[in-house]
């Protein structure tokens, strides 16, 4: 608008008041109003409803025009009080009477029901309107119809919204007419309750299952818009139009000899059919009597095509399909001619029969073609163009309009529904202009896919089925996977929308919320689509339903004790131990500092719960002559071992003499729980000592998070109720040793390591073997380093970007370290892996762990990105086969066990574990406690880097604890490692260092 224009448009505003209707009319309105309400009709009423069950649903139809010709605004909003006058359905309200019946009332109040609004672009406006599109309805004070003015810069827009509650009897075309014909002077017509409420079946199969939307909130421009920038409300898609003109010309030599709505419906259901390699779809036709009728308007005559525009009108006078419309629903199918096609196409329109439903089986698709009713066709004093816009309003996913323009062409709308991407409604509405010209060879263009399956239907080549998984619905999934993300995280305001990792989620996290959608639920997740999908809305696109959802009440624990052998990870880490003289070296000697006061009676009480729950704690080895085996202690015989001492029990000793502990498992539990005093601060600590053959890193944070429930509930008297019951980990044991070794997970790791390197040569000069005293040993020492903030900050940032987690990237830092020190371009690393194969286990406490190594090859020229996500595919694509320890591995590759080694370096993180946290009393105080690092730091491999992920007080940190062997380093290369180290996660933590070969960093 000129400013001259923008000042005409304030004063024509400033008197909409006065110009717009007659009070005589108002009057006249008003008191009809009485004799209008009414109770709702069936459709009202089931519409009604459900908008009340599901307030969510968007149920408003919405179509936008600019303005072009001869605008008066004033006379505009005139009009359409006019027009709301003469139909007062569209200003209804909707409320329960005295008796609990639904009652419909017409509001006195138009000026609800219109707008007039300025926005700064079109990309404005179409945020507008799909905002007010998303708008809960409240039908006690919302009217179901609202007319909204959208003035730009350069153009005028009305914006029509009706709620599907007036479907019955009222579509945005006919309220264009009828504005038109207020604007013009004309009375405006009576509405009558003519058109068929708009269903679909959203279950049923795509027509075309290879186009199917695979990510919900892709942040792409609409290209047929050009719509940059434009954003629908939170967690919501929309549909995509596309609109194509053919001309004759494109139409070549086909024999168009029907009414068009029959002609582009067969030729559209053909096309579908074979692109979809469906051998039958069902055709739904939205059509009224002018598509059959010679006598309809002279325009739709007109357009009609001759002999030379293909399509000749020799329809005339045939019998109505209906006085007004009608839903005709047609099994097609792709075998027949298209005269057989057309011809039944035709019988079932004359016919007047609105069809009958599809069967229930949602395998069989469906298809929409309606004619196009654009009013734009008619030339009034203000032109009305029907403008292609996205839609919030759930639609079906291929929707066909067609009808003819001014010019006598054929117009072809394409619109596609929320579940297809948006990419591919341009594309389908192109190849089918080209296939109305002539062309039939799908194949010459559609993926491999899809013309294998062609092939196949044709007989002539077979193809190979892949394992069938069923698409389940995304919304009740999304809300299966937030709920367990919820539980998981503990974060019970996390939306659907948020972040996995952002909410503190990690690798075993995630693995056990992966194990529990397929054991409770039935859904299956892969680990890389977590990864790269980390919000619950996201990750629902990707679910897939298993028959693997069972029930394991009969795993639940048994009313004797049970009695089995080692488990795979077990007799692995036994055999370790044994080469250690059974020593010390697989003590945990956790520890906890209580910064405020801590019951322990209460404590000792809340930690024998959780003994009588895992029976894996409560456990005895025992040599026999078929191996170790392992005995549960009845909880009745718990009383006969010492495990727990207060710290007035505890004079005289010290955390480190206790850390230090040799346990006899045959005799004695492998738990020890010592409260003690420190003599600096005065507060309680507690030596939190377990043999690592009943614990792994995962059954920390387990047993902490039942420790602190037990601890409430024992601290107010009650017992702790426990909604679970986990199955006994000897039960486990037991399964796999029955199983035996699984050959087909074995030769996954044997084929990816036998070619690997043997040995890690790091630096020219080897350490210098040191001589070490009878009680001395060669484990060496460590170092550590607390990455700053702003470091710790930048690695969250490049694992988010990356759709990786911290420990891909910290994996792939450490990597990159060595690669800088030794030009290592094929290295070897181990790590532990959950070794919970087996999601039934999830809840279970006990020793899963496995080592694993991983080999990773690379260049210097490989960026820091593409480093990290060589790293994340290597670690995701091993976890099903985590179930194999690494010296089985190493046994089948002919190394000697004990000795030989496939790796030299260890990475593991250890992530936000529950050893800080707080017990919070139900009188509102808190018991605070926090993890005391372990005096004894040795490493029984080369080199081990253990990153600490921390949060504590709602502040997370990142330390690394680097422990060596001083016979494999000496103290100047253990700096040199350290620094190298520090300086890398330097550089991995700086903006746009993804892109960046690893060479290059400083």
């Amino acid at each position: 608008m000129t400013t001259a224009e923008r000042a005409k448009f304030a004063k024509e505003l400033a008197n909409l008041a006065k110009e717009l209707v007659p009070t005589d009319t108002i009057r006249d309105v008003s008191a009809k109003i009485s004799e209008i309400n009414r109770h709702p009709t069936e459709h009202e009423e089931r519409m009604w409803l459900l908008q009340q069950q599901e307030p969510d649903a968007v149920c408003v139809r919405s179509a936008i025009y600019r303005l072009s010709g001869s605008l008066n605004v004033s006379k505009l909003v005139s009009s359409i009080y006019k027009t709301i006058l003469a139909m007062p359905d569209l200003n209804a309200r909707y409320y329960f009477d005295e008796e609990g019946g639904l009652r419909r009332q017409i509001s006195a109040r138009e000026s609800e029901c219109v707008a007039i609004r300025v926005v700064g672009s079109r990309y404005e406006l179409i945020e507008a309107v799909l905002a007010r599109q998303s708008e809960t309805w409240d039908p006690e004070r919302v009217p179901p119809f609202r007319a909204e003015l959208f003035l730009t810069r350069s153009d005028a827009y009305i914006a029509l919204f009706l709620n599907r509650i007036l479907d019955e009897a009222y579509t945005p075309e006919f309220l264009v007419r009828a504005l038109m014909g207020a604007y013009e002077g004309r009375r405006p017509e009576t509405a009558q309750r003519y058109y068929s409420p708009f269903s679909f079946d959203e279950n049923r199969a795509a027509p075309i299952g290879w186009i199917r939307r695979t990510e919900k909130n892709l942040s792409i421009e609409h290209a047929d818009l050009g719509s940059s920038g434009v954003k629908a409300p939170s967690g919501r898609n929309t549909t995509t139009c596309c609109r194509a003109i053919v001309h004759a010309e494109v139409l070549g030599s086909s024999p168009f000899a029907d009414p068009l709505i029959a002609t582009i419906s067969e030729r559209f259901a053909r096309f579908v059919c074979r692109l979809g390699c469906h051998a039958k779809i069902g055709l739904v036709l939205h059509h009224r009597k002018e598509d059959l009728d010679g006598s309809s308007s002279a325009a739709l005559n007109r357009h009609r095509f001759d002999a030379d525009k293909l399509i000749e009108n020799t329809n005339s006078q045939r019998r109505a399909a209906s006085d007004l419309g009608h839903e005709t629903v047609i099994a097609f199918d792709s075998g027949c001619s298209a005269k057989e096609a057309l011809d039944l196409i035709l019988a079932r329109l004359e016919g007047g029969t609105p069809g009958s439903p599809l069967p229930p089986d949602p395998s069989v698709p469906e298809i929409h073609v309606t004619r196009l009713d654009d009013p734009a066709t008619s030339r009034g004093e203000i032109i009305f163009e029907h403008l292609l816009i996205p839609t919030l309003e759930p639609r079906p996913d291929l929707e066909l309009a067609t009808g003819f323009d001014a010019d006598g062409n054929v117009v072809l709308e394409l619109s596609t529904g929320q579940a297809i991407s948006r990419y591919a409604c341009a594309f389908l509405l192109e190849r089918f202009v080209a296939f109305l010209g002539g062309e039939r060879e799908i194949e010459e263009w559609a993926p491999p896919l899809i013309t294998a399956h062609i092939a196949k239907a044709q007989g002539t080549s077979p193809i190979v089925r892949p394992v069938e998984a069923v698409a389940v619905e995304t919304e009740s999934v999304t809300a299966l996977i937030l709920a367990e993300f919820r539980e998981a995280l503990a974060f019970a305001t996390m939306g659907p929308d948020d972040d996995f990792f952002d909410h503190g989620g990690h690798s075993l996290t995630a693995t056990r919320i992966i194990g529990r959608l397929l054991s409770k639920h039935g859904i299956e997740i892969h680990f890389n689509e977590l990864f790269s999908h980390p919000t619950a809305a996201s990750l629902a696109r990707y679910a897939r339903l298993s028959d693997a959802a069972v029930s394991h009440s009969k795993d639940k624990r048994d009313e004797k004790p049970l009695t089995a052998p080692l488990s795979l990870a077990q007799a692995s880490l036994w055999k370790a131990w044994k080469a250690f003289d059974f020593g010390e070296v697989f003590n945990i000697p956790f520890a906890l500092d209580f910064i405020d006061p801590v019951d322990e009676r209460v404590f000792e009480r809340a930690f024998q719960d959780i003994l009588e729950r895992h029976s894996g704690l409560r456990t005895l080895f025992t040599p026999e002559d078929c191996g170790i085996l392992q005995r549960e202690v009845p909880p009745e015989e718990l009383h006969r071992y010492k495990w727990f001492w207060t710290s007035l029990d505890s004079a005289g000793i010290s955390r480190q003499s206790e850390a230090c502990y040799r346990f006899d498992l045959a005799r004695e539990l492998p738990i020890r729980l010592r409260f003690l005093i420190d003599p600096i601060t005065g507060r309680q600590t507690l030596s939190f000592l377990f043999h690592h053959i009943v614990l792994d890193e995962w059954s920390v944070n387990l047993m902490m998070d039942e420790l602190v429930h037990a601890y409430r509930a024992r601290a107010t008297g009650e017992v702790p109720v426990w909604t679970t019951a986990p199955i006994p980990f000897a039960k486990f044991a037991g399964r796999q040793m029955t199983a035996g070794v699984n050959g087909t997970h074995l030769d996954y790791w044997t084929e990816r390591l036998r070619t690997a390197p043997k040995e890690l040569k790091l630096f020219d000069v080897a350490a210098p073997v040191p001589h070490f005293s009878s009680d001395a040993s060669p484990a060496g020492g460590w170092v550590e380093f607390k990455l700053k903030r702003h470091v710790s900050d930048g690695l969250y940032g490049l694992a988010k970007e990356s759709g990786a987690s911290l420990f891909n990237v910290v994996y792939a830092a450490i990597v990159t370290s060595l690669h800088k020190i030794g030009g290592l371009t094929d290295i070897v690393i181990g790590t532990s892996a959950s070794g919970r194969t087996d999601s039934s286990f999830f809840d279970t406490i006990g020793y899963f762990t496995t080592v694993v190594a991983h080999r990773l090859q690379f260049q210097a020229a490989t960026s820091v990105g593409e480093l990290v996500d060589t790293v994340k595919q290597t670690i995701n694509g091993s976890m099903p086969y985590t179930d194999i320890p690494i010296d089985l591995v190493e046994e089948v590759l002919g190394m000697e066990p004990g000795r030989d080694h496939l790796f030299e370096v260890f990475i593991q993180i250890h992530a936000k574990n529950k050893l800080n946290g707080a017990i919070n009393n139900p009188g509102g105080s808190q018991i605070r406690f926090r993890q005391i690092d372990p005096d004894k730091h040795e490493s029984l491999l080369g080199l081990q880097f253990e990153v600490m992920e921390e949060e504590i007080d709602k502040e997370r940190s990142i330390r690394v604890l680097m422990s060596y062997r001083s016979d494999h380093y000496t103290p100047q290369q253990v700096e040199r490692l350290r620094k190298t180290t520090s300086d890398v996660f330097a550089s991995f933590s700086k903006p746009g260092v993804s892109i960046r070969p690893i060479s290059k960093l400083s």
